[in-house]
């Protein structure tokens, strides 16, 4: 996404990439690849977290706001 394409919204983005991180993650056990599949599970655990800190972060401006 370039600075000119702001049509897909920070929350969007990541669900697209928790979704290919865990099909990529996926494939990876699929052909033992350890290594390779442990870094795309750190790499999936914190993007999920990162959903979560995004959508108590708007809960939190809803309520304030």
């Amino acid at each position: 996404m370039t600075d000119n394409d702001q049509t897909t919204t920070r929350g969007e983005a990541l669900g697209v990439i928790v979704c290919r991180l865990d099909e990529l993650r996926q494939l990876a056990a699929s052909q033992e690849l350890e290594l390779i599949g442990y870094l795309l599970d750190v790499a999936f655990n914190e993007s999920c977290d990162a959903i979560r800190r995004e959508r108590l972060s708007a809960h939190g401006q809803e309520t304030t706001g």
